[in-house]
């Protein structure tokens, strides 16, 4: 049959070849064979294998949107030369410098050596869960699939990341401030109940805090959707224009105030009482369940005072497994943190409403 289906495939391809020689007065015989020529290089779209995945093009993807729609990623300090094998970060920190005498009578003077304390830690790895794609149904459906399903992972991928990411940044109990707005209902997915808004008195504490803190420019608010909602409500007309008047979009800014560039997200970070100590949640952990005593927060920081890591991207692919009848891909990113001064970073929780 397949020796029949080449046959078959040769005579069409000469038939054209002369059809075409016809039309152009081109010499049949070049025409015809550089068709038949491209008959065997060039696959038919049907009853052949789907192009094989390029990982390079996939991984290089992820790496290109990792900050699309996350900008306030960038403003942060970047240890991606410090990061070993793809998965651990390797600061090397110097000590404290030698004390300085004056006039100095005693001798000898006792030598003091440099303590160095290196700074360490692993990367967090995520990984989404391997996609089963039909064979057939690259073929059979209108779209392709099988970009579809990638697509949708690598942003879910990135989200997870950035969400994780997030967490390494969240502040203690100590740089924790509660909002005082009027009762709303609670932010956080999950959580129930009422919670005090945020609005200008608070950032105008923020800042304040800052200040305080001998926090120099480069200050940045990112604020949940509902925080920046809130915000937004508490301004004048006139403050309100000034806050969009300074927006600048292409680097994720959707408004300044107070000298401080404000950045948007759905949510930021998540925190709730243990002990009575409001302690940040990990929403990418496996064991992560809401609470409905939870509470949204949004991060002051300044660019310094944070810091992110880019490890390991990689794709898995393996076509045509037999047992699934199709392909299975999956993606493993490797991303990190920390607070670099505590001092340089806060989070304004929302207050429970009595």
């Amino acid at each position: 049959m397949k020796f029949l289906a080449a046959i078959n495939a040769f005579l069409f391809t000469a038939l054209m070849g002369l059809f075409i020689a016809s039309l152009f007065g081109a010499s049949a015989a070049l025409v015809v064979s550089a068709l038949v020529l491209l008959s065997f290089v060039l696959p038919s779209p049907k009853g052949v294998a789907m192009m094989a995945v390029q990982r390079e093009i996939w991984e290089r993807d992820i790496v290109e949107n990792l900050f699309k729609n996350n900008e306030f990623a960038k403003r942060a300090f970047s240890a991606d030369i410090y990061v070993i094998e793809g998965k651990v970060v390797h600061i090397p920190v110097a000590g404290t410098p030698s004390a300085v005498n004056k006039n100095v009578t005693v001798f000898p003077v006792a030598a003091v050596k440099r303590a160095d304390q290196d700074i360490t830690y692993a990367l967090d790895t995520f990984y989404t869960t391997p996609r089963h794609v039909e064979r057939i149904e690259q073929y059979e459906l209108a779209y392709d699939k099988r970009a579809s399903v990638l697509g949708e992972d690598q942003a879910a991928l990135i989200e997870a990341a950035m969400n994780g990411l997030l967490f390494r940044w969240s502040p203690g109990a100590a740089n924790v401030v509660l909002t005082t707005g009027a009762a709303t209902l609670a932010s956080a997915v999950g959580a129930t109940g009422n919670r005090l808004s945020f609005t200008k008195d608070v950032f105008n504490g923020m800042k304040l805090q800052m200040d305080r803190a001998n926090i120099p420019g480069g200050r940045v608010a990112l604020l949940t959707a509902d925080h920046h909602a809130q915000l937004l409500a508490s301004f004048s007309d006139i403050e309100r224009t000034n806050f969009n008047n300074l927006a600048d979009m292409k680097t994720g800014i959707v408004g300044k105030y107070l000298g401080i560039d404000i950045m948007m997200r759905s949510t930021a970070l998540r925190y709730r009482q243990v002990g009575g100590i409001w302690t940040p949640v990990d929403e990418t952990d496996a064991a992560f369940a809401a609470n409905a005593a939870d509470s949204a927060a949004s991060l002051f920081y300044h660019d310094m005072s944070v810091e992110r890591a880019l490890g390991t991207v990689q794709m898995f692919d393996g076509e045509n497994r037999p047992e699934y009848y199709g392909d299975i891909y999956s993606f493993i990113l490797r991303l990190g943190g920390r607070i670099r001064r505590a001092a340089g970073a806060f989070a304004v929780v929302e207050a429970p409403s009595a």
